[in-house]
């Protein structure tokens, strides 16, 4: 885990390295960092702290982030990495028969990753909205897929306005071997007051979780009675 001292100023740090158990905090909002970023900013709660999904929809399992004058355009930038695996979530459900990584989960994992970069330093305040950007798919990630290699590049960094620009990438297996690429994206941050939002994330999100957990166990039990059914043919 990363200690930071009471003393540091975490936004003096000029590399962050982020392991997987740092990921699983930072998605369940415990790890020490945004415990210190709540304090260093009274003026939020935790609802409105930086974070990652939950597995279903975290697909990286660490993540290296520079602040120096470096990257492609000497503004900073992010990489990750995930290990893919038959036990993927997007693999059981997107599609039977046809399992594939989701395109646009690489997509929002991009923004997740800048979205992380802006933040943790306490450089920009607020709920992360992707806005726009450009892309092209010319790839995919399979169920054989071994690693999924995931690349942010700073292109501006406008801290009064809560903006960041940036490009990307996703490559598979290889680094260079990119099968996405994302060029000028840009993700704002916001108060859930410029959202809508005028409740505790606790009061306005109250699902049935029993209910819940068993829509997902009869999705997974569709899928493995398809590929039982058609693996016998």
């Amino acid at each position: 885990m990363i200690s930071v001292p009471a003393d540091k100023d975490y936004r003096m740090m000029d590399e962050i390295i982020l392991g997987k158990s740092e990921i699983e905090e930072l998605s369940l909002k415990a790890h020490p960092l945004q415990a210190w970023f709540v304090e260093a900013h009274p003026e939020i709660s935790f609802d409105d702290c930086f974070s990652l999904p939950l597995p279903y929809l975290r697909g990286f399992h660490d993540a290296f982030l520079c602040y120096k004058k470096e990257g492609a355009h000497s503004k900073g930038f992010a990489t990750a990495s995930f290990e893919t695996s038959l036990h993927d979530p997007w693999f059981y459900c997107h599609f039977p028969g046809d399992p594939v990584m989701p395109g646009s989960q690489g997509q929002d994992l991009i923004f997740q990753l800048a979205g992380l970069w802006a933040t943790l330093r306490a450089e920009v305040i607020g709920r992360p909205r992707a806005l726009e950007g450009n892309f092209n798919f010319h790839g995919q990630i399979l169920p054989t897929s071994k690693k999924i290699f995931y690349r942010m590049d700073v292109k501006r960094s406008l801290k009064k306005l809560n903006l960041l620009f940036f490009d990307g990438t996703v490559a598979v297996d290889d680094p260079d071997n990119i099968i996405y690429d994302f060029h000028d994206c840009k993700i704002g941050f916001f108060t859930k007051e410029q959202l809508g939002i005028h409740q505790r994330a606790n009061e306005y999100y109250q699902p049935d979780w029993n209910h819940l957990k068993e829509t997902m166990n009869d999705a997974i039990d569709q899928s493995k009675n398809y590929y039982d059914r058609n693996g016998k043919k």
